[in-house]
């Protein structure tokens, strides 16, 4: 009898053995259950910067099936656009694990308007009647900006709730369904990690296409 009795008592501290030798992320062990965004901002084409990186455009974030998801509120984005002011978002200041940004982004202030210039005397006049007129300068065209290309990734994550990381930056929460990421071509280090299973970290070149697929499979 002592013997079926101190069965339980073994299995349970070998649990807690195994359970201590598991290491996870602090930004999985923190809001564990998933932060979801939705963003409905004016204009919906604006810029997404989730932690200094580019993720794509507000619209594709609108919908609560096209939600944001990351492991914790620890993430800061950024909204631009060209025409508007920037708005910095803390999400770490939202009480809830399922936020909805609904704003609009303010326009830039226009420049002030030039004063206009003081009449010139009668003296300054007819010095300037005598003097011949000096050609206009040639007018300097604004260098137009080289266009950014992205490339559209369709990134497909198994298992689900896997925590991706690209380029040693946390990315967010693998979704059952593939996710759609714009990158500028290059090669990133993209990791994934889920506890249970093999982690995954290798450099991958994205191509400049117009789309890309990667698959990472976690191995038990």
């Amino acid at each position: 009898m002592k013997k079926v009795c101190l069965l339980p008592t073994l299995l349970a501290i070998i649990l807690v053995f195994a359970a201590c030798s598991i290491h996870v992320p602090w930004e999985v062990l923190n809001d564990y259950d998933g932060v979801r965004v939705v963003m409905r901002v004016t204009p919906d084409d604006a810029d997404v910067l989730l932690n200094g990186r580019f993720i794509g455009a507000a619209y594709e974030y609108a919908a609560a099936g096209l939600a944001l998801r990351l492991a914790s509120r620890e993430n800061e984005l950024v909204f631009r656009k060209k025409g508007y002011r920037e708005k910095v978002v803390d999400l770490h200041s939202y009480p809830s694990s399922r936020i909805t940004l609904k704003f609009e982004l303010a326009p830039a202030s226009a420049s002030a308007p030039e004063e206009p210039a003081a009449p010139a005397s009668d003296e300054e006049q007819a010095y300037e009647a005598q003097s011949e007129p000096l050609p206009p300068l040639p007018a300097e065209q604004p260098a137009q900006p080289a266009e950014r290309f992205l490339t559209q990734v369709s990134l497909t994550v198994t298992p689900e709730e896997t925590a991706v990381y690209i380029d040693n930056r946390f990315w967010g929460l693998a979704a059952a369904k593939a996710m759609f990421l714009r990158l500028p071509p290059g090669k990133y280090i993209f990791a994934a990690f889920k506890p249970g299973f093999t982690p995954f970290s290798k450099e991958i070149a994205i191509p400049k296409q117009e789309k890309f697929d990667l698959e990472i499979t976690l191995k038990k």
